[in-house]
């Protein structure tokens, strides 16, 4: 039986009289959350995510090779992750402030004091950078905690960042794993903050995780139960495997930002779409070479990322029997049908 250890291989195949019915993994149980080997079609796909949640990218097609290494480590070794929703917002059955907030959708001011990234709108969030879609106004009790409530409030708002991550990944609708905001900007239910411990790290973060193995990473760790859907919990964002960027160099960083502002004007399409979105081709590319220094055959055209793009969009669980498209025309968008899969 070939093992989930093995490379990019697949499984050995289930063949009953000729008819192709499944294969056979070798697949070790986790310590905690969902086995994520559940709702993969493409047991390569399962070898690869593996290897780069170990630390090394390995190629479909010199499956010999150890593969090129990229420091990898938990998200939750370098970064802290901003409050449950339910602290920022909520208030008890008895009447009590458990968040110190009023959440105000859209904002009430053009320049707010406490402005949020809260909940999902699939055509705006189609950039690298968005802007926020609400505000907190401070709560006013008439109980004795408005001391309490204050206090709370300048707590939560010590968690502003301008690095959210998205909680409830629609792969066949959303486009975005990362969002930056201009300002930071406290992250709410769909969006909670990432907080990395330096600004300039935030640039190679939101790279990683929106480029073509963040999705991999982010795929391979999320409840798949739902079709077309990826959810992480907010206490699971800490265990996602992600680039390290504190292993980066100041040069590499710089690369990052540079890479970053040269790709903010592009609209990216939806993650089922990823074997067709040059914005996304572009930003594996800048990544990979021009950041962390990979050989350029990866990101040659019909390379190893291009067939990861592809093997990626041919997963049910992310395009989830989808039978449109989205185009990009002018300043806008629409959707057309697409051909049978």
């Amino acid at each position: 039986m070939r093992r989930l250890e093995d490379g990019p291989i697949g499984g050995t195949p289930i063949l009953l009289g000729g008819e192709h019915c499944g294969y056979l993994l070798d697949c070790p149980l986790p310590e905690d959350g969902p086995w994520p080997l559940a709702g993969i079609a493409d047991m390569s796909l399962a070898q690869t995510a593996y290897a780069v949640a170990h630390g090394s990218l390995p190629s479909f097609y010199e499956p010999s090779e150890p593969g090129n290494s990229i420091p990898i480590a938990m998200i939750g070794t370098y970064a802290d992750r901003g409050p449950v929703h339910r602290d920022i917002t909520e208030t008890t059955r008895t009447g009590n402030p458990r968040g110190p907030f009023e959440l105000v959708k859209p904002p009430l001011n053009t320049v707010p004091t406490y402005p949020m990234l809260w909940a999902h709108d699939a055509k705006r969030e189609r950039q690298l950078v968005i802007e926020p879609d609400s505000e907190g106004q401070i709560k006013f009790s008439l109980t004795g905690h408005q001391t309490e409530i204050k206090e709370n409030a300048e707590r939560i708002w010590g968690t502003a960042t301008r690095t959210h991550y998205n909680l409830d990944l629609q792969f066949n609708s959303q486009s975005t794993v990362v969002a930056m905001t201009e300002r930071p900007c406290i992250g709410g239910m769909a969006w909670p903050s990432v907080i990395l411990q330096r600004q300039e790290h935030e640039y190679a973060f939101a790279l990683w995780c929106n480029s073509t193995l963040g999705l991999l990473m982010h795929w391979w760790t999320a409840n798949k139960t739902q079709s077309g859907r990826g959810r992480i919990s907010i206490t699971g964002v800490p265990r996602i495997p992600a680039l390290d960027v504190r292993a980066l160099t100041p040069a590499q960083h710089e690369a990052a930002r540079e890479a970053f502002e040269g790709l903010r004007g592009e609209r990216f399409l939806p993650f089922d779409q990823i074997d067709e979105d040059p914005a996304r081709t572009e930003l594996d590319r800048r990544l990979l070479l021009g950041v962390l220094g990979l050989p350029s055959a990866l990101c040659e055209e019909g390379g190893p990322m291009a067939l990861l793009r592809r093997k990626l969009a041919a997963e049910p669980q992310i395009h989830g029997g989808k039978r449109t498209r989205v185009v990009f025309e002018g300043g806008g968008e629409r959707t057309e049908r697409r051909p049978p899969r």
